[in-house]
C-alpha cells in the first residue's frame, strides 16, 4: 500500500509548476491534466483510475506518492478524494 505523502490542491499544483492553465484529456490509458505553463512549454499530471470522468481540473485534489509499484520513481496524481489522517499510533 503506498503512502500519501502530500496532497495539495490543483491551483496550489498549478502554481508551483508555473501553469496558466489545465485540460483534462480523455487518453485510451485513462484521463491526465495536459497544463500549458507561462514559458510555452507543456506538462501532464495523471489522473487517479478512480477519478476518471472529471469534468475540470479544479474538481481534483493532488497528491504526492513515493516511488512504488505503479509509479517507480514517485510523483504527483490527481485525485478526488479526500484524504484525512484517522489517527496516528507510536510504537
Amino acid at each position: 500500500m503506498s503512502i500519501i505523502k502530500e496532497q495539495i490542491s490543483m491551483q496550489a499544483h498549478a502554481q508551483s509548476i508555473n501553469a496558466i492553465s489545465g485540460e483534462i484529456i480523455a487518453g485510451p490509458n485513462g484521463d491526465f491534466i495536459s497544463f500549458t505553463l507561462k514559458n510555452g512549454d507543456t506538462s501532464t499530471l495523471p489522473v487517479g483510475g478512480r477519478s476518471q470522468g472529471m469534468a475540470k481540473p479544479s474538481e481534483l485534489s493532488v497528491i504526492s506518492v513515493p516511488p512504488n509499484e505503479k509509479y517507480p520513481e514517485g510523483g504527483y496524481v490527481a485525485t478526488v478524494n479526500q484524504y484525512v489522517s484517522q489517527g496516528v499510533e507510536s510504537f
